[in-house]
């Protein structure tokens, strides 16, 4: 097997959207995977999130920027599009949040 994107990149662009999102969100997830990134993504006091949620806003703002197919060869979303995948994401994990709104500021 071929190292993932974020062990070939640690510093590349979008490693932690990346490598958060194949944990949480790919085919390969455990069934509560997804409800535990939900738990998590609230931790704003996780260094590790608040780099993820940086990175989705990123990636939401302009998604060619994310490398090649890798978001998509690692979660294998079914949302049509790495852009609708992203923002069903967003909203899944932090709702009407608007996604401009920097980082460590509440709603």
């Amino acid at each position: 097997m071929s190292p993932l994107y974020w062990e070939r990149h640690p510093d590349g662009p979008f490693a932690t959207l990346i490598r958060v999102a194949t944990t949480y969100c790919s085919p390969d997830a455990d069934e509560d995977a997804y409800a535990g990134l939900k738990r998590l993504a609230k931790r704003e006091n996780v260094e590790e999130m608040r780099v993820f949620k940086d990175e989705l806003r990123e990636a939401l703002r302009d998604p060619t920027r994310l490398p090649d197919d890798e978001l998509s060869k690692s979660v294998e979303y079914d949302d049509g599009s790495t852009e609708a995948f992203l923002r069903r994401l967003w909203h899944d994990l932090y709702g009407d949040e608007p996604i401009d709104m920097p980082s460590g500021h509440a709603t």
